[in-house]
């Protein structure tokens, strides 16, 4: 056994010359490790910048929706109230019969809503309207402006023509 350590030692001494020089190697484990540091900072930066866009786009796209720019609740629920009976009170703003139907719609809302633009109301007036008569969202003041237009009636905000 002896004389195999012998034999590595002796092999070793002979291809020692072949070994690189340790302050080389220790400059070249600095230099990339700096490019690696550099790198993941970067990558950091990038990912940090797109998660911060997400989130901007996130809250313009909330603001809109907040704003009634997107329906706040379902569209089923708009038209389902149910019919007033003789023992409970009238609600705030009774549902006058729509005098022109045609057609099935595809969803209640929609002569109304038809009946407000084509009398050139745009979404600047249902906000008015919105606030005159204490709605959350301007898409309710739209139909109720659309059904007092069915009805006859005026509506307290002219339309912009």
């Amino acid at each position: 056994m002896c004389d195999h350590e012998e034999r590595l030692r002796e092999t070793m001494e002979e291809h020692e010359y072949l070994a690189p020089d340790p302050a080389t190697v220790w400059a070249r484990i600095e230099l990339l490790s700096q490019i690696y540091r550099r790198r993941s900072l970067i990558l950091r930066s990038a990912g940090s910048a797109v998660l911060t866009a997400g989130l901007v786009a996130g809250l313009v796209q909330m603001h809109t929706f907040i704003q009634g720019g997107v329906a706040a609740h379902p569209v089923a629920s708009i038209s389902e109230s149910p019919a007033p009976t003789a023992s409970e009170p009238p609600t705030r703003t009774p549902t006058p019969a729509p005098t022109r139907s045609t057609s099935p719609t595809p969803f209640p809302g929609v002569a109304e809503l038809d009946a407000f633009f084509n009398a050139g109301y745009s979404w600047t007036e249902a906000e008015k309207l919105a606030r005159l008569w204490h709605f959350r969202d301007p898409t309710d003041a739209k139909i109720e402006g659309g059904r007092r237009l069915l009805a006859g009636e005026d509506l307290p905000v002219r339309p912009p023509r």
